[in-house]
């Protein structure tokens, strides 16, 4: 696509159209035929052509494609920056053997242990696998506007991601990625070929149906996918972005049904809500709140601080997920922690390493445009050498572009 100057005007058929007034939007916008491709104007003032068959992946001859950008949602990475935080919360105690070699006791849980059993844990695993169903189609919908095949770009992600979760179950066997590459590839042809009303349907029923059968388990992968996917069809990273009065709404009914099954999972026998089935289903339910709330804060006026923390966090989520992990392990058997039950330096060690991280994420971005591990991704996602340096390709912001309404 090519970018024309501020003050010019894309040209059709050799024919120049100067000048950029106030009438250059109502002129254009009714020069759509079958000659003239639509145009949108960009955050910038920008008047852009974009090409008629952009659905089917391709351009028409003699017409540059879109750009290869696609547009960032800062709420989205300030919500898997979120999602990473819980994870190692969660986590932390399995990675470093917290308790392997210690006796068996029958004492009630700790403070710190019904914290984590009620606000933490079956809460962000959750949230990570909708906000992976969401990258699945955003990826899908970035190759077909660069006219590559969705399945090849998405299918090489996911393998690539096998390859890391095989890597870094090494030093944690219950680590995640192995099931994301597996589930991804099994729901791809839903998010790839069904219409959008039908992956809702199924995300909607079968999420449902996988927290009523057994609480928490591997088996709301895939819907959680598919729900992320459908969401991000139906435009909810930009609704999100800019909350209404509906999101106040959800918040509220989310936090209504999060009351009673915070108390129901009281009667599980495990403390742990991993192994109980009224705290799985407490967990799907708090992640909705989770996910309301965080929204909300992003437009709130503690939005500085929550983004200022958490979306380094989530622009190098990979990263960060992967390495807290070599770091916690390392930690953990220096200090012996396999033969102790106290989890509070676990917490406070997992903390200190979430706050390392958000900084050194965030001086790492201003150099570079992807953390090291997204950046090997990317290369192997779209199997070529991108460029990892800052300011090279900027993202487009996110109202460059009406959203497009699918199926």
């Amino acid at each position: 696509m090519e970018k024309r100057s501020k003050g010019s005007i894309p040209s059709w058929n050799n024919a120049v159209f100067p000048g950029s007034g106030w009438w250059a939007p109502l002129v254009f916008k009714d020069m759509s035929t079958p000659t003239a491709p639509p145009v949108f104007r960009t955050a910038s003032g920008q008047y852009l052509t974009r090409p008629r068959r952009e659905e089917r992946g391709g351009a028409p001859v003699g017409e540059s494609p879109l750009p290869r950008s696609a547009p960032r949602y800062r709420v989205i990475d300030v919500l898997r920056g979120f999602a990473v935080c819980g994870i190692l919360l969660v986590n932390i105690g399995d990675i470093t053997h917290l308790g392997w070699d210690a006796p068996v006791t029958t004492n009630a849980p700790s403070t710190a242990a019904a914290a984590l059993h009620y606000l933490v844990s079956t809460r962000f695993v959750p949230i990570f696998a909708f906000m992976f169903g969401m990258s699945l189609k955003f990826v899908a919908d970035s190759a077909s506007r660069r006219g590559a095949s969705p399945w090849t770009v998405v299918g090489r992600r996911l393998i690539a991601l096998l390859a890391i979760g095989v890597l870094h179950s090494l030093v944690y066997p219950g680590e995640v990625l192995k099931v994301y590459a597996v589930v991804g590839l099994l729901v791809l042809p839903v998010v790839l070929k069904a219409p959008r009303w039908l992956v809702a349907v199924l995300a909607v029923t079968g999420t449902i149906a996988s927290f009523a059968w057994v609480g928490s388990s591997v088996i709301n992968v895939p819907p959680l996918f598919l729900l992320g996917a459908a969401a991000a069809a139906y435009g909810l990273p930009a609704r999100l972005e800019h909350p209404d009065r509906r999101l106040v709404l959800a918040t509220a009914a989310a936090a209504a049904l999060t009351i009673p099954a915070v108390y129901a999972q009281t009667y599980d026998i495990d403390g742990d809500p991993r192994y109980g089935y009224f705290g799985g289903i407490a967990g799907g339910v708090q992640a909705m709140l989770y996910i309301c709330l965080i929204a909300l804060a992003c437009s709130s006026p503690i939005r500085k601080p929550v983004i200022a923390f958490f979306e380094p966090l989530g622009k190098m989520a990979l990263t960060c997920y992967v390495s807290a992990s070599f770091i916690v392990a390392a930690i953990g058997s220096a200090l012996h922690w396999a033969s102790s039950r106290d989890l509070r330096p676990l917490l406070a060690v997992a903390v200190l390493v979430l706050v390392v991280q958000s900084v050194v994420a965030r001086l790492w971005l201003r150099g570079f445009r992807y953390g090291p591990l997204e950046w090997v991704w990317r290369c192997l996602t779209w199997w070529t050498l991108v460029d990892l340096r800052q300011g090279v390709c900027q993202e487009r912001h996110t109202d460059a572009i009406r959203p497009r309404e699918g199926r």
